[in-house]
């Protein structure tokens, strides 16, 4: 007999994985109809401020937040090093958050911060972005590319999905990992948004102080050019997504020397090592 689950557990557990529950009916082939309740994640609007001045608002997963404010400005190449960011403050406002990011004013100076005007819906990494030559940024070779072999990238592959706490729950969000050269998953972050996922983990990775040349990301999503352009920016030299790079993502990783493969069943298809 499979045991009920107390209801006031499951309302702490969806709380802290993001989630909420939800009816719907399951329909077979035959028309057999079943209640059900799935939990779903949470997607709120999260407004990045750079010290105290609203900067762009993101729909996101609210949860790691320190991390996701400490990735975005890395990826987005805000700052160069995890050493300009002098704090983080989270916290929760009215219809959402607020994640302010205190910078060092010098850093600041000297950033390339693109305008943003628009709210950045969760699977756009870009929206908000005013001009177009802010899209696709210049982005230098990695300092060091990584080359992790098919047996530890399958292994990666393997391991990720019961190291989703979230995505087990709801089924629904992406998950952003940092993998060792031998296939163990390191760190994990999701979000419904594939690029907040990677922020998160960019941010969990210089909190960590990881050293870049000892792993590679692998994320449960497709290859779009924004992930590489913040893999490639913050100076990680492996990415391995589920699915293929698309033509653009593919051009910006070999400029960028950035190891790039996609999974294909029980094998890896490597675009570029």
């Amino acid at each position: 007999m499979t045991a009920m689950a107390n209801p006031a557990e499951v309302a702490d557990a969806s709380a802290a994985l993001c989630s909420v529950a939800a009816d719907g009916v399951s329909v077979d082939a035959n028309g057999k109809r079943t209640p059900v309740t799935w939990q779903l994640p949470d997607e709120v609007p999260v407004a990045l401020q750079i010290n105290s001045v609203p900067y762009t608002v993101m729909m996101a997963t609210p949860a790691n937040l320190t991390d996701f404010g400490i990735g975005f400005a890395l990826a987005e190449g805000i700052v160069p090093q995890r050493a300009d960011i002098l704090g983080v403050l989270a916290m929760p406002v009215e219809n959402g958050h607020a994640v302010d990011i205190a910078i060092d004013e010098e850093a600041l100076a000297d950033a390339r911060m693109p305008r943003r005007s628009l709210e950045g819906r969760s699977g756009c990494g870009l929206c908000g972005v005013e001009n177009i030559a802010d899209v696709v940024r210049v982005t230098q070779p990695v300092p060091h590319t990584v080359r992790p072999d098919a047996a530890a990238i399958l292994r990666a592959a393997a391991e990720l999905p019961k190291r989703q706490t979230m995505n087990r729950f709801n089924r629904t969000v992406h998950g952003a990992a940092w993998a060792s050269l031998a296939g163990g998953i390191v760190l994990v972050r999701e979000d419904v948004g594939r690029h907040n996922a990677l922020d998160k983990l960019i941010g969990a990775l210089a909190e960590a102080g990881t050293d870049l040349t000892t792993g590679f990301v692998i994320m449960t999503s497709r290859c779009s050019f924004e992930l590489v352009q913040k893999s490639a920016t913050y100076g990680i030299g492996g990415l391995v997504t589920v699915s293929a790079p698309t033509a653009l993502a593919l051009e910006l990783a070999r400029k960028a020397h950035l190891f790039t493969a996609s999974l294909a069943g029980d094998s890896v298809v490597i675009f570029n090592s």
